[in-house]
Formats: structure tokens, C-alpha cells, sequence
């Protein structure tokens, strides 16, 4: 046998990379929503995030969304899909009417329930007024019900910007009510509206299957829009953490196709994946929550861009990183090269 040179190993080499396997996939997008634009907005912005809201007479009023700003690493880029999209639920069990500010409700309300859009009678349209010039309040005056939502951006730094949503309800009726709250967000990251979810502290990998959490015990979640070269990443806070107020710790969370969970304004089947995604947050949804006759209850929750700004401390990794693994061509190339490498060292140590 003559010597192995150089130039075989590079051309073994290369044979061994074009059959190895790399793991990593890219999401597109698989909704057509342009129905759902909104016909009249106000904004709101520090320059790294912007909010933006719908403040016309219609039944999605108070529908909100979030892009990136011009001072953002990656400005004007989506967060959440365009206004029209996301909404919020008040299931009021004591009277079996399940309100919303959109959707259409569902088969999945509960025996005996029935919807109500919360800007149509006998609701009333919100109201819409601003805090300050970084955020906005929607108020809903319904039968036995105050509802106000807030929607805020904070902070005045890429390492400290969120925004966080806090909605209020108050028992108007004058007798205890029991009840459940449900936020839907719809994603839209950089263009994709397919994202990956992946939870943090403690961190677990990303997925593209729809997954339902129960009693959820990880602080956070990482949404992108590529897995493997993601343009960012966005962050979604479930509980405790340094945040004030603190994130409201849901129920339930559930990691859910968004045409289900749009459709159904309080319970769907939550399976699938790779596909338009939303996330869902549930309080009450087991078990029903009590409020006391003229007594209030908030929930909060934050999305940012920045692990830091979601209260997960420090620097994160971005993303997990591509690991090319090996097929099986690939294997015996490489067993193969081995074995030529031991045979030509050993030749020479011979002579």
C-alpha cells in the first residue's frame, strides 16, 4: 500500500459532509389574515418597542399588537401578528356568558354558555384612553362586570424593555361571582407567524408541537422564528421572577395553534404543530375563581425581546446551537478513513 496521502483524506472529508445530517428547520408562514386588519389605530413607543391598538367602534376594539421600533437591533419587525388577532376572555360561570373583545366564541364555552363580544350589546364598546405617551387603557362596562385592560411599554433601554398587559375585573353586581380570565396571544415574529416555543428556567428545547402546560413552572418562554439562525428571539414571562407587579402565574398555558384558539374564545383541543401559532393563558380554567361583591382582581403578564427585560437575568443563549449529526454512510466513511490513517502509520512505522 502506498502512502495515504493528504489529498484523499480532504476528498474522504468532504465525502463524510455532503452525507452527514444537519438538524435544523425552517417555519413558514400558513395563514392568510389580512381580513383581520384593523381600521383604526393609535401607537405608542419608546423607540425599541412599539404598541399599537385598535380604537375604532368595532368588535375587535382594544385589540393590541407589538412591533419593534427604529432604535430595536432589528427594527420594524412584527412581534405579534398586526392588530385583530389577539384578544382577551372573561368567563363569567355565575352567569354562563363568555365574553371576548374578538373571536367568535367556539364550541368548547361550557354546557349552557353562551358568547358575548364585549363592544357589542348588551356589552358596550371600550374606551380607549392613553397612560402617558408609552401605553393605552381600554375599559368595557358589562352586565355584573368592569373590565379594563393595560397595555404599557417600560423601560428605556434595549436590556430593560418590555410590555406588559394587566387586565382588571371588577364584580359590579352587588353578589359574590365566580369566574376565569383567559389571555390569547397571536405570534408573528420577524414575518413568521409559525414560531417555536421553547420553556426557560428551566430551559427545555424548541418544539413546533402544540403542548398544554398545567400549573406551568418554568418563569418563562422563548418564542423564534427559525430554530437554527433565528432573526430574534422574543420572551413571554408565566410566573414569579423580579418584574413588578410580578407576573400572574396562569392556571394553565398552552403553547396552541392560533385558528383553534382565535375560533374558540375559552377551551379547544390543543394538538397539531408547525403551523400559525398563539399562546393561551388560563386563570380559573379547572376550577373557577371567586370575587367578592365590589371587588377587583389583575392579571399581568410581559413580552419582550430581551431575556433580561423578562426578568430571566443575565445573558441567555440565543438559541441552541445546530448540531450536524451523522448518517449512516456517513459512520462507515468515517471508520473507513480511521482505518486507512492506522494502516499508513503503521506502514511507515515499519520502515
Amino acid at each position: 500500500m502506498g502512502c495515504f496521502s493528504a489529498t484523499r483524506v480532504v476528498v474522504l472529508s468532504f465525502c463524510l459532509a455532503c452525507v452527514s445530517t444537519p438538524v435544523f428547520a425552517v417555519y413558514g408562514t400558513t395563514q392568510d389574515k389580512e381580513s383581520f386588519q384593523a381600521k383604526a389605530l393609535v401607537t405608542a413607543t419608546n423607540g425599541i418597542l412599539s404598541i399599537q391598538i385598535e380604537n375604532s367602534s368595532t368588535s375587535d376594539l382594544g385589540d393590541f399588537t407589538v412591533r419593534t421600533g427604529a432604535s430595536h437591533p432589528h427594527p420594524n419587525q412584527d412581534v405579534l401578528y398586526p392588530v385583530g388577532t389577539s384578544y382577551i376572555t372573561l368567563r363569567d360561570v355565575t352567569s354562563q356568558v363568555v365574553w371576548a373583545n374578538n373571536g367568535s366564541g367556539g364550541s368548547n364555552l361550557g354546557t349552557g354558555y353562551t358568547f358575548q363580544n364585549m363592544n357589542i350589546a348588551p356589552g358596550a364598546p371600550g374606551v380607549v384612553t392613553a397612560l402617558g405617551t408609552t401605553g393605552f387603557r381600554t375599559t368595557w362596562t358589562l352586565p355584573n362586570w368592569t373590565v379594563v385592560q393595560d397595555v404599557v411599554i417600560n423601560g428605556s433601554t434595549l436590556a430593560d424593555t418590555n410590555v406588559r398587559q394587566t387586565v382588571t375585573v371588577t364584580n359590579t353586581s352587588g353578589a359574590s361571582r365566580q369566574y376565569g380570565v383567559r389571555f390569547m396571544w397571536d405570534w408573528e415574529i420577524a414575518g413568521n407567524d409559525a414560531s417555536l416555543f421553547r420553556q426557560r428556567n428551566p430551559d427545555g428545547a424548541f418544539t413546533s408541537t402544540f403542548t398544554t402546560f398545567p400549573s406551568p413552572a418554568f418563569q418563562l418562554y422563548e418564542e423564534v422564528d427559525n430554530a437554527s439562525t433565528p432573526t430574534f428571539s422574543v420572551f413571554g414571562t408565566v410566573g414569579g421572577g423580579p418584574l413588578t407587579p410580578a407576573p400572574t402565574t396562569p392556571d394553565q398555558l398552552r403553547y396552541s395553534p392560533w385558528g383553534t384558539s382565535f375560533g374558540s374564545a375559552w377551551d379547544f383541543t390543543n394538538t397539531g404543530g408547525n403551523t400559525d401559532s398563539s399562546t393561551v393563558y388560563y386563570w380559573g380554567f379547572n376550577t373557577p375563581l371567586t370575587l367578592a361583591a365590589g371587588a377587583s382582581a389583575a392579571y399581568t403578564q410581559y413580552l419582550t425581546t430581551q431575556f433580561s427585560a423578562a426578568g430571566g437575568g443575565g445573558i441567555p443563549t440565543p438559541f441552541e446551537p445546530v448540531v450536524p449529526t451523522l448518517s449512516t454512510w456517513g459512520m462507515l466513511l468515517l471508520i473507513g478513513i480511521m482505518a486507512l490513517l492506522a494502516a499508513w502509520t503503521a506502514r511507515r512505522r515499519i520502515r
